[in-house]
């Protein structure tokens, strides 16, 4: 439709313009110019096109929404101008919302539907939400045609919220949100994940580490897609109402526990154990405790980074352990396992590095892994901060080289 065209043209213009935010502060006009650029429809030359946009306009001009300026003397377009006094008539002509009214819209909703949410990071995307909407008319792409898309994310919100940190599958979850347990992931898992990346402190900073999947970034926030596996080798005796799982008859293999036993752990006897060693790196924990675990030590696999769940076991490890046991942690020597040694400290405040130190960087610099100025400013600032106070001669190593090193180079 050509009178849609137009207008269209025109409101994209007034909504990068300064009318839209602050009516009548300034005298500078809405306009399309009929050039190639900006009007490549209207060919002049074709006597047929030229006539039959030139009564459009008019027309546009009958009803008030736009006026019109011609070339001097000739039949032909110059100027076409949005008449501002009734702009809100022109949305209503293409079928739109004016920014503000969508504004107000989607604020409201998230308001009425989050107002009584407790999760940190959930309640900060409203907030930024609704002040962007409230302040600029700025809505998120998703909803600025329709809100369904809006819709279907705050239901996610709601429900998640109302899990008060307990996990589910996703599955499950889809199930309580929209009554089809296949419908999150193939509609509205990613726009969660985004979301939640961005308005998470905890998940943005473990995706900033390292390649975290999907499926590993849903489980850091309690939706599990199939439950992870914990794998520890070393003397220990898992409880449960049903029965005992010994794991010293895994002799130097160890076991993998589901993250849906966890809940039902109702105690570890951990009594024979006189350390523990949480390793980060799959192929350096099954080298270990094949090669260098001791009988009376607990090796464990640590993975990365703590879901739900896996920060649930390792709590249980920690209340059951016997006093005075010496807790190490093994991880690459970078940014990331310093940031991963001081969440796991929250847990075990006795915890120590294991083969993180300065000397090991100086032993293993080359073979280590390159790093560029950016990520080296990057722990320059931390140090300075005084972060990763433990690792402060080992930053300074990592610095002095220009590398840093993964668990794998002890493994050469």
């Amino acid at each position: 439709m050509k009178q849609k065209l137009i207008l269209e043209r025109l409101l994209h213009k007034y909504e990068q313009s300064v009318h839209l935010y602050h009516p009548d502060v300034s005298t500078r006009r809405v306009m399309l110019r009929v050039d190639k650029k900006e009007f490549p429809e209207y060919d002049y030359e074709n006597a047929g096109v030229r006539d039959e946009w030139n009564a459009v306009a008019r027309e546009l001009e009958l009803q008030g929404l736009i006026s019109i300026e011609w070339v001097k003397g000739r039949p032909v377009l110059s100027r076409v101008f949005l008449n501002l006094n009734h702009v809100m008539e022109c949305y209503r002509a293409v079928g739109r919302l004016h920014p503000k009214e969508r504004a107000e819209i989607v604020a409201t909703r998230a308001k009425e539907r989050l107002g009584a949410v407790t999760v940190g990071w959930i309640a900060a995307w409203r907030d930024n939400l609704c002040a962007q909407a409230q302040e600029r008319y700025v809505v998120p792409a998703y909803c600025r045609q329709e809100l369904t898309q809006l819709d279907e994310l705050l239901t996610a919100f709601v429900v998640y919220d109302a899990l008060h940190g307990e996990t589910i599958t996703m599955r499950a979850f889809s199930s309580r949100c929209y009554q089809d347990s296949k419908f999150f992931e193939r509609v509205v898992r990613d726009r969660f994940l985004r979301e939640a990346r961005q308005y998470n402190p905890a998940l943005s900073e473990v995706c900033e580490q390292g390649e975290l999947g999907i499926r590993e970034q849903l489980a850091f926030m309690g939706i599990y897609a199939r439950p992870e596996l914990y794998e520890l080798s070393g003397p220990c005796v898992v409880e449960t109402a049903a029965g005992t799982i010994d794991f010293a008859a895994a002799t130097s293999c160890g076991l993998a526990l589901p993250s849906t036993l966890v809940d039902h752990i109702t105690a570890l006897d951990l009594n024979k154990v006189d350390a523990v060693t949480f390793i980060e790196n799959k192929t350096n924990y099954d080298e270990y405790i094949t090669s260098e675990r001791r009988a009376s030590e607990l090796a464990v696999y640590h993975g990365g980074f703590l879901s739900p769940q896996k920060r649930k076991l390792f709590a249980k490890i920690a209340t059951g352990l016997p006093k005075d046991v010496n807790v190490s942690f093994w991880a690459d020597i970078d940014l990331g396992g310093f940031r991963m040694f001081e969440r796991l400290q929250q847990i075990f405040p006795g915890l120590e590095p294991m083969r993180m130190s300065a000397e090991d960087v100086e032993a293993h610099r080359a073979n280590g892994l390159k790093r560029d100025m950016v990520y080296l400013s990057k722990l320059r600032a931390a140090l300075d901060a005084g972060e990763f106070p433990l690792f402060q001669e080992v930053g300074e190593a990592i610095l002095k080289y220009g590398v840093s090193i993964e668990q794998e180079a002890f493994l050469t």
